[in-house]
């Protein structure tokens, strides 16, 4: 049996998706179809097969237990994506969306009222499950989450027509501190001019962030795909100990498909070097993108968290530096060498962050001092931070 889904871009039909026996997928672009939708297919005229298809539609897929909530209400298996994609694909990262239809009727506004959504706070609170259906809607990542249309400061339900705008992160009871978190260390990369989204902390009634998207604009979907899409590496490989991506697999691309190299491997090693201080032993290539954004350059940043500071998290950075793991190991000339294995001058790129982030200590303390929650455990990132820097300065 053959299954198809109608794949777009905004509301450009750009090819189908094809399920074969619900094993194997593959996907075709349309003959008017004038753009790609992954590095990992560019050409326009060949029909791509399972090995290079199923990871780009599982890596547009929420992780963990969001997944079984999914499967459950809509009766599909978890395993499969094409059955997900059936359900939640009108809203996914990025510019694509997936659907049964060929002809559309313009869709109204989802009105989510207030009451509803303080409901899927609670319920989050609770351990029950959020996800209603009608949330069409695909966001990566193990981290409970939805997408919401926000205009007017009205909350609202995405759809094929009407793209989300922010993703609002709910609070996770085994790490309660882990949304300030990334509040705290994504204002401390901002600071520090690091490109990264807009985010907000909420605390009441319950914990969530508020984050804008940086792939919409004017009722608009940009694309973007992350590096396992790109590189064709499944989301349960993503860390590079289970085959994923390094870091010299992501400069590769960036020379040979992003628009402007040098700056872009500039990004790159700013992100390096800021996740080694803040102790992220947790940012793998899904947590980083591409942007199909006029030209095709680096993403903002995004999942910026400490995990050092949480005791029963791995200290094992997801892609090495130097060949080393244990971000306790790493040192000034490991970073230098890994800039080296780019092709690049290390000791020089290393010079040039460090000068920017020579303030980084100060910046971090002040940002603590204006945060009215969990400053306990803030501060322990800004000793790591302290740690780090004086440790490679």
């Amino acid at each position: 049996m053959t299954r198809l889904l109608n794949v777009y871009m905004n509301k450009n039909k750009v090819g189908v998706l094809k399920e074969k026996n619900g094993k194997t997928f593959s996907f075709s672009y349309d003959h008017n179809s004038k753009s790609f939708i992954s590095l990992s297919m560019k050409s326009l005229d060949k029909e791509y097969d399972d090995k290079v298809v199923r990871p780009f539609l599982e890596n547009l897929l929420p992780e963990g237990k969001i997944i079984d909530y999914i499967a459950k209400v809509h009766l599909v298996s978890k395993n499969n994506p094409f059955s997900l994609l059936s359900k939640i694909g009108e809203d996914c990262a990025g510019a694509i969306s997936f659907t049964n239809n060929d002809v559309f009727v313009s869709q109204p506004l989802n009105y989510l009222p207030k009451d509803d959504f303080l409901s899927l706070l609670e319920n989050n609170e609770k351990g029950l499950s959020y996800y209603k259906k009608g949330m069409r809607l695909s966001l990566a990542g193990a981290q409970d989450k939805i997408s919401l249309l926000i205009k007017d400061g009205n909350y609202y339900l995405p759809s094929f027509d009407n793209p989300s705008t922010h993703i609002v992160k709910f609070n996770s009871p085994n790490f309660p501190s882990l949304l300030i978190n990334e509040f705290f260390v994504t204002k401390l990369a901002n600071k520090l001019k690091i490109s990264v989204s807009l985010i907000d902390y909420i605390n009441e009634p319950y914990p969530h962030l508020i984050i804008e998207r940086y792939d919409r604009s004017n009722n608009l979907r940009i694309h973007q795909e992350d590096f396992c899409q790109i590189l064709s590496v499944r989301p349960h490989n993503k860390y590079q100990k289970e085959g994923g991506p390094s870091f010299k697999n992501i400069v590769e691309i960036i020379n040979k498909d992003l628009s402007n190299p040098a700056l872009n491997i500039i990004n790159l090693s700013r992100i390096l070097i800021f996740n080694y201080l803040i102790g992220n032993c947790d940012y793998h290539s899904k947590n980083i993108s591409v942007l199909y954004k006029d030209d095709l350059n680096l993403s903002p940043f995004y999942d910026l968290l400490s995990t050092y500071i949480y005791d029963d998290l791995s200290k094992d950075m997801a892609m090495s530096i130097n060949k080393i793991y244990n971000i306790d190991l790493i040192t000034k000339e490991d970073i230098i060498k890994e800039f080296d294995s780019w092709g690049i001058h290390g000791k020089n790129m290393f010079s040039l962050i460090m000068k920017e982030f020579n303030n980084i200590i100060p910046i971090a303390k002040s940002i603590v001092n204006d945060t009215k929650y969990h400053q306990t455990e803030l501060l322990k990132i800004v000793d790591i931070i302290e740690k780090n820097y004086n440790k490679i300065i």
